[in-house]
C-alpha cells in the first residue's frame, strides 16, 4: 500500500495514466495543484510553466522549501517525468541561481533536486555576483538583474541546447536575464521550464 506524502491517505491508482506515471501522491492531492501547463513568450524564447500558483502550491512548496521536506521533490515532475524527458531529451539544464546561505541552511539546492529526476545533465554554472533576494527588490532593481549575475563557464553553452528551469516565475525578470546572458554564447537552442507561474492580478 502506498501513501501519499502529503496527506497520508492511501493512494488509489486510476486507469491507464498510473501504470506508467507513479506517483507518490494521491489523485486528490494532484488535481489540488492545479496543472495547466501555461506558455509564455521571453524574448522570443518559450517559457513552460507546469503549475498555477495557487494557495495549495504555494503551501506544499514552502513545506519543501521552507520546511526542508526532501521527501516530496519528486511530486511535481513525477507525472510527467516521460513527457518531459522526451521533450528536452539533449537538453542540458540550467538551474537559476539560488541563494546559496539558504541552500546550505536547508541542506539541497531545491530546483536542482527537482529537476533531478528528468535525468539530463545539470550545471549551475549562472551565480550571484552579490547576495540578494529576488523578493526584496524592486521593480527597478529586477529589471537590472543581469548586472548581479555571472557565468562561471561559458563553454558549456556554446552549440548545446539550454533548459533554463526554475520553481517559480513572477515577473520573468530572472529568466529574461539568464535568457540574455546566455544567448551570448551561441548555444544551439534555448528553453525554458519553470515549476509554477504567479498569476498577476491585473
Amino acid at each position: 500500500m502506498s501513501i501519499c506524502k502529503l496527506c497520508f491517505k492511501e493512494i488509489i491508482n486510476h486507469g491507464f495514466f498510473s501504470i506508467f506515471n507513479k506517483s507518490s501522491i494521491c489523485f486528490k492531492c494532484f488535481l489540488k495543484l492545479e496543472a495547466n501547463f501555461s506558455r509564455n513568450i521571453i524574448l522570443g524564447i518559450e517559457v513552460i510553466s507546469i503549475f498555477k500558483y495557487n494557495d495549495f502550491f504555494k503551501s506544499v512548496l514552502f513545506q519543501y522549501k521552507g520546511c526542508f521536506d526532501i521527501e516530496i521533490k519528486n511530486i511535481f515532475l513525477e507525472r510527467y517525468v516521460h513527457y518531459l524527458r522526451y521533450r528536452y531529451k539533449g537538453y542540458i539544464i540550467i538551474p537559476a541561481p539560488s541563494n546559496e546561505d539558504e541552500d546550505e541552511i536547508r541542506g539541497f539546492n531545491h530546483v536542482i533536486e527537482a529537476f533531478d529526476l528528468l535525468k539530463l545533465p545539470i550545471q549551475p554554472i549562472i551565480k550571484k555576483k552579490i547576495k540578494f533576494k529576488q523578493s526584496d527588490l524592486d521593480k527597478k532593481e529586477r529589471e537590472k538583474i543581469k548586472n548581479k549575475l555571472l557565468i562561471t563557464n561559458f563553454e558549456i553553452i556554446h552549440n548545446k541546447k539550454i533548459l533554463i528551469v526554475d520553481d517559480i516565475i513572477t515577473t520573468g525578470s530572472t529568466i529574461k536575464a539568464m535568457i540574455e546572458m546566455i544567448k551570448k554564447y551561441n548555444p544551439k537552442d534555448i528553453k525554458v521550464l519553470t515549476i509554477a507561474k504567479v498569476c498577476r492580478k491585473k
